[in-house]
């Protein structure tokens, strides 16, 4: 994404190890995160202040988000410039 800087997990482990270090102002979470529900971190995360977007393809988390969860979209729904787009407009939402 153009202007922000991208960190990847493959795992739980690492996932939280990259929060740990970078305290970023969004995270990404997928539903399915190796090693761990993703599920487990939205909490943790978005009381570390992160805005939390949860990518599932689980329709109830989709309708009904877990705390924590500022935006769910559904994997098998989402285009990449929507995710983009859905993004850009959250960060810059918290920053007004």
């Amino acid at each position: 994404m153009d202007g922000y800087t991208v960190s990847i997990a493959a795992d739980a482990t690492t996932a939280d190890v990259i929060f740990g270090q970078a305290a970023p102002d969004l995270v990404c979470v997928d539903s399915r995160l190796r090693g761990s529900s993703g599920l487990d971190r939205v909490q943790r995360y978005a009381a570390a202040g992160a805005i939390v977007v949860l990518l599932t393809n689980d329709q109830t988390s989709f309708e009904d988000p877990p705390a924590g969860v500022t935006q769910a979209l559904l994997k098998s729904r989402t285009i990449p410039c929507q995710l983009s787009k859905t993004l850009a407009q959250l960060v810059a939402a918290r920053r007004r």
